[in-house]
């Protein structure tokens, strides 16, 4: 009897030690991550708040591994081309995106056959910032305030022009739920990302737009563009002389974010190890001087939180999408 549970306890240490060896396997691969280059997407053109933020990053993460992260744009249809790449690559952690609020809380209402669902095809790993949105104008606008523009437009229907980062982008969509609320008719011009949008502001092809701070500002510490609004429910730390929305129409907020995404599957220890870097990164002080100066703000949260906020974002601005009566391409 003794020698037969001898025998059992033996067999059961076994099988357990076996089930245990892939853990572990798992485990020293995501210790040893990275040992190659990493591939960052960049959804949008370069010069917009993606592409800035992904390069600001991008530099800075792995330094003791050795390994380049190497930023890559792929632009287009709302920033779902460079999302569809991510979603179809590896689950390995060396491929991954910087991807955003449009893209992943808009998109899947906006487009009728997306090659991914835009929350089941990821895995959200690090909400890096909040991100200031801001109306702008040309700084020989004759708008002075948001007030002036609502009012202009209501008596030129369909005669402003805005532009946007593509169909579904926040800025497109912080706009069109900006003319729904208030009653006006505005004309939307779509890019491949809000850097082409705000070069075509500055060129006099359009009359206003909405997005980062970190796009806008140097503009308009250059004298060329004049912001109007920001649209979050709180002035911006960066621009505390700046009224919100709001404060012209009640209760409108919009609030933006850009995050690290990777393909759905990808392992837990892989994750957490990218989890860890960026949140290590967003705290160098240098780094946060760089976000403080282009209104951004790291929030800090989980990879569950971050999961979590973007499945609520979806539903959100599907309804918003939906009540819009914009239709999807």
């Amino acid at each position: 009897m003794g020698t037969g549970n001898l025998s059992r306890r033996a067999m059961l240490a076994l099988a357990a030690g076996s089930m245990l060896r892939p853990v572990a396997a798992a485990s020293g691969a995501s210790s040893a991550y990275p040992s190659r280059p990493v591939r960052l997407i960049s959804s949008f053109a370069a010069g917009g708040t993606t592409d800035i933020l992904a390069r600001l990053v991008g530099k800075q993460l792995f330094p003791s591994a050795g390994q380049a992260v190497v930023v890559e744009n792929l632009p287009g249809a709302g920033g779902t081309i460079g999302a569809a790449a991510v979603a179809r690559a590896p689950a390995d952690g060396y491929t991954l995106e910087m991807g955003g609020v449009s893209t992943h809380a808009m998109a899947g209402a906006l487009y009728k056959q997306l090659p991914f669902d835009p929350v089941a095809s990821f895995e959200p790993v690090c909400m890096l910032v909040y991100a200031t949105t801001a109306i702008a104008v040309p700084a020989s606008s004759p708008f002075r305030s948001l007030a002036d523009l609502i009012a202009h437009a209501r008596a030129n229907p369909g005669k402003i022009t805005y532009g946007s980062g593509g169909i579904g982008s926040i800025n497109h969509l912080a706009l069109a739920s900006l003319a729904s609320t208030v009653g006006i008719d505005l004309l939307h011009v779509p890019y491949k990302g809000g850097g082409p949008a705000v070069t075509s502001l500055l060129q006099g092809e359009t009359q206003l737009f909405a997005g980062g701070s970190s796009l806008l500002l140097p503009h308009v510490r250059a004298g060329k563009l004049r912001i109007l609004a920001v649209t979050e429910d709180k002035r911006a730390r960066v621009l505390p002389d700046i009224p919100t929305v709001g404060e012209t129409v009640r209760g409108f907020r919009v609030v933006n974010w850009y995050g690290v995404l990777g393909p759905a599957g990808l392992a837990p220890g892989i994750r957490e190890a990218l989890w860890k870097e960026l949140d290590r990164v967003m705290r160098l002080p240098e780094v946060e001087r760089q976000l403080d100066a282009m209104g951004l703000e790291y929030p800090g949260m989980s990879s569950a939180a971050f999961k979590a906020s973007l499945a609520e974002d979806k539903e959100r601005w599907g309804r918003a999408i939906r009540e819009l009566g914009i239709l999807p391409e």
